[in-house]
């Protein structure tokens, strides 16, 4: 288990062409001080819904291996990583070279990727 956080909900934010950087948030509430970040880097391919309720972030295990290399055929790089999104018992994927998670009060329209965008 990389993170788990069962009480919030994720949102698709924003996707950032320049080093394929996908941010997906779970913004500060009245019930919640802090936004949560899911910052992926090297995004290679995404197959998950636009709201994920409640999150567990997991290693990928090997059907989710399978279902990203016949997905992605010859453009699958060993180099990167499968990762799992598991909301309301469905194992939605991220194939991208990192993650970072990130807890902070900023802006909810706080970008977390640099600057020059």
């Amino acid at each position: 288990m990389i993170a788990i956080y069962p009480d919030r909900t994720f949102q698709l934010w924003k996707y950032r062409v320049s080093h394929g950087g996908l941010l997906v948030r779970s913004p500060r509430n009245p019930s919640h001080a802090v936004n949560v970040d899911l910052l992926f880097d090297g995004v290679e391919f995404v197959s998950c819904p636009r709201l994920l309720r409640g999150v567990a972030v997991e290693d990928a295990g090997d059907k989710d291996v399978l279902h990203a290399f016949e997905a992605l055929g010859e453009e699958y790089r060993a180099s990167s990583t499968v990762f799992v999104l598991v909301s309301e018992g469905r194992r939605n994927l991220v194939v991208a070279s990192s993650l970072r998670v990130l807890e902070h009060g900023g802006d909810i329209f706080d970008s977390p990727f640099a600057l020059g965008e």
